[in-house]
C-alpha cells in the first residue's frame, strides 16, 4: 500500500490485483468485509503462523473488519470492539487490505449487518480466544484437531470463549451469520469464536468469487 507499485497475488488460482487506494462503490461498500494484514506487526504475524493451516493461498491475513461506511468500520482490536478509518490501512505503507462482498449482498443485509455490529461497539476484546487459537495452531494442536475432526477446536473455542468479549474474525462472522441469506454457510457452520481471519477470507460459500481487477 502507500507509495509502494501495484502487486500481484494469486488465491485459489485467481489473479488479483492490489491497488494502491480502494474507491468507495467500486472495490468496497457497506457491508463489505475487509481483511488486514501488516507486515511489521508482530502480532499479525502470530496470528498467521497461528493460523498457517488453514491458509489455501499465498495470501495472508490476520485482522477482519466489516465496513460501516465510506472512511469508517466496525472492528474488535486489542482495546475493544470500536469504530474506526479506513484511510489508516489504505495509508499505511506496511499494511495490505483485501475486501471481499457478501454473496446476496444488499443495501439492506449491509445495514443490518453494521446494526449488529453496532450494538456491540465499547465491549471487550476476548484475548482468551487467542490462546486458543495459538494452541490450535500448534503442530500438536492441529494434529489433535485433525483426529477429532475439529472438536478439539470447538471444546477449547468454546470453553475459553466470553459471550460479552469479541476477537476479529468472531464480530464479523457473527454479524455473516446473522443473516438468513448466510446462516450456517460454509465456514459459518462452525461456532463463531472458532471461526479465523483465515478461515473467514478463503470461504467462497459466503462471499462471492474474486473478479480480475482491470489493468
Amino acid at each position: 500500500m502507500g507509495q509502494h507499485p501495484e502487486k500481484e497475488a494469486i488465491m485459489s488460482n485467481v489473479e488479483l490485483k492490489v491497488i494502491e487506494h480502494p474507491r468507495y462503490g467500486r472495490h468496497y461498500r457497506r457491508g463489505y468485509v475487509g481483511f488486514t494484514y501488516h507486515s511489521d506487526h508482530i502480532f499479525a504475524k502470530g496470528t498467521v503462523w497461528f493460523t498457517r493451516w488453514e491458509r489455501m493461498s499465498d495470501i495472508k491475513v490476520s485482522h477482519a473488519l466489516l465496513v460501516s461506511g465510506r472512511d469508517e468500520c466496525i472492528e474488535a482490536v486489542g482495546t475493544g470492539v470500536r469504530r474506526h478509518n479506513l484511510h489508516e490501512y489504505f495509508d499505511d505503507e506496511h499494511c495490505q487490505i483485501f475486501f471481499r462482498k457478501p454473496r446476496s449482498w444488499s443495501p439492506n443485509m449491509a445495514r443490518r449487518m453494521i446494526n449488529r455490529a453496532v450494538k456491540e461497539i465499547g465491549k471487550a476484546y476476548d484475548s482468551s480466544l487467542i490462546i486458543s487459537d495459538a494452541l490450535i495452531g500448534s503442530f500438536a494442536g492441529h494434529l489433535l484437531n485433525r483426529i477429532t475432526r475439529n472438536k478439539l477446536e470447538e471444546f477449547l473455542s468454546e470453553a475459553l470463549n466470553h459471550d460479552d468479549r469479541w476477537i476479529c474474525s468472531e464480530l464479523v462472522a457473527y454479524c455473516l451469520d446473522s443473516q438468513p441469506e448466510l446462516h450456517d454457510r460454509g465456514i459459518l457452520a462452525q461456532p463463531n469464536a472458532a471461526i479465523t481471519p483465515q478461515e473467514l477470507f478463503e470461504d467462497n460459500e459466503i462471499f462471492e468469487p474474486w473478479k480480475r481487477e482491470p489493468a
